[in-house]
C-alpha cells in the first residue's frame, strides 16, 4: 500500500509540472476565438505558435479523426484557448485525478473511473459557461438596445449603431455585436448575422430585436420608435426572469448542497478512517456498489437540474 501511494503522489508531482508546462507556453494567451489557430504578421503570413506537446495531440487527433471540441463551441462559452490547449488541459485534468484517485484509495479501478469521469467534468464545465454566457446576453439586453435607439436617434445608421454599442458593452454583448459588424464589413448580410447570433445565444429577445431591423429594412419607418416599444417588453421579461431566479435561488442552493454533501463525506471518511472505506474500493461488492451509486448520483443530478430550472 505505501508503493502505491508513492506511485500516486509521483503521478501527481509529474501531472502538475506537465500542467505549469502547458500552461506557460504562448498558444494559451487570451485570444479572440476568430485568431485563435494563428497571428497575421507580415504580408498576410500566419506564423503559428505551438509545442511539441500540442503537435503530438494534433497529430494523434486528426490520425483517429476526434474532435472533442470545436473552436465554434469554445468561442460561445467564451474560453479564448485554443482547441488544441483545451484538449491537453483536459488530458491533464484526467491524468491528475486518474493519480489523486490512486494515492487516496490505492485502488485502480476507482482512479481508472476518475480518469474516464474527467472528460465527461471538462465537457459539463464548457457547458455550464455556455449557459451562463447566454444568461449574461439576456440580462444585457435591455442596457444594450436602450443604447442602440438612442444611437440611431442621434443619427447613425444600423451597422454605425451596433458596432458603438458594442464599444461601450461588456462581453459577451460587446463580442457578439463586433462579430455582427466586423462580418457586415466582410460582406455578409446585417440580418443574416443578427439571425445567427440570436441563435447562438439562444436569444429570443435578439431575434425580436432582428426581426424588428428586417421590417423596418423592408417597409421603412422609425427604427428607433419600435426598437423603444421592444425595449419595453425585454424589460419586463428580465424584471419577471429575475423573480422567478429568485424564488428558485433556494432550489438550487439545496440540490448544490445534495450533490456536493455526499463527495465531502467519502473524503472526510478517507482522511480520517481510510481503513474503514477500502473495502469499498478493494471487494467486488464495494466495486459494485461504487458503480451503481455513480449511475444514482448522475441521475439525480440530472433530476435536480431538470426541477430547478425554469425557462420563460
Amino acid at each position: 500500500m505505501t508503493s502505491l501511494l508513492a506511485i500516486g503522489v509521483v503521478l501527481i508531482l509529474v501531472a502538475v509540472a506537465a500542467f505549469g508546462y502547458a500552461m506557460l507556453q504562448p498558444d494559451l494567451a487570451t485570444l479572440r476565438s476568430e485568431q485563435m489557430k494563428a497571428e497575421t504578421v507580415g504580408e498576410g503570413r500566419r506564423v503559428s505558435q505551438s509545442t511539441p506537446v500540442y503537435d503530438l495531440i494534433d497529430k494523434l487527433l486528426s490520425t483517429f479523426g476526434l474532435r472533442p471540441f470545436s473552436e465554434d463551441e469554445l468561442s460561445l462559452a467564451g474560453i479564448k484557448s485554443s482547441v488544441t490547449s483545451v484538449v491537453a488541459t483536459t488530458l491533464l485534468v484526467a491524468f491528475i485525478a486518474f493519480a489523486g484517485g490512486l494515492a487516496l484509495t490505492s485502488s485502480f479501478f476507482f482512479a481508472f473511473i476518475l480518469l474516464l469521469a474527467a472528460p465527461f467534468l471538462v465537457k459539463m464545465y464548457v457547458g455550464v459557461k455556455t449557459s451562463r454566457r447566454r444568461e449574461k446576453f439576456g440580462r444585457q439586453m435591455s442596457e444594450t438596445m436602450t443604447q442602440f435607439s438612442s444611437a440611431l436617434k442621434s443619427g447613425m445608421n444600423v451597422p454605425n449603431a451596433l458596432g458603438s454599442v458594442a464599444a461601450e458593452m461588456d462581453e459577451p454583448m460587446g463580442e457578439e455585436l463586433a462579430r455582427i459588424v466586423n462580418e457586415t464589413r466582410l460582406g455578409r448580410d446585417l440580418i443574416d448575422g443578427m439571425k445567427d447570433t440570436a441563435e447562438r445565444m439562444q436569444s429570443a429577445d435578439f431575434m425580436w430585436v432582428t426581426e424588428a431591423v428586417a421590417i423596418q429594412r423592408e417597409s421603412g419607418g422609425r427604427l428607433s420608435e419600435i426598437l423603444d416599444r421592444v425595449t419595453e417588453t425585454i424589460s419586463q421579461r428580465n424584471e419577471l426572469r429575475m423573480k422567478v431566479e429568485s424564488l428558485a435561488a433556494e432550489g438550487k442552493a439545496s440540490a448544490v448542497i445534495l450533490m456536493g454533501l455526499p463527495v465531502g463525506v467519502g473524503l472526510l471518511f478517507l482522511v480520517i478512517n481510510r481503513e474503514y472505506m477500502m473495502p469499498l474500493f478493494n471487494t467486488g461488492a464495494g466495486k459494485i456498489l461504487m458503480v451503481v451509486s455513480l449511475v444514482f448520483y448522475t441521475l439525480g443530478g440530472i433530476w435536480l437540474r431538470s426541477i430547478t430550472k425554469v425557462k420563460l
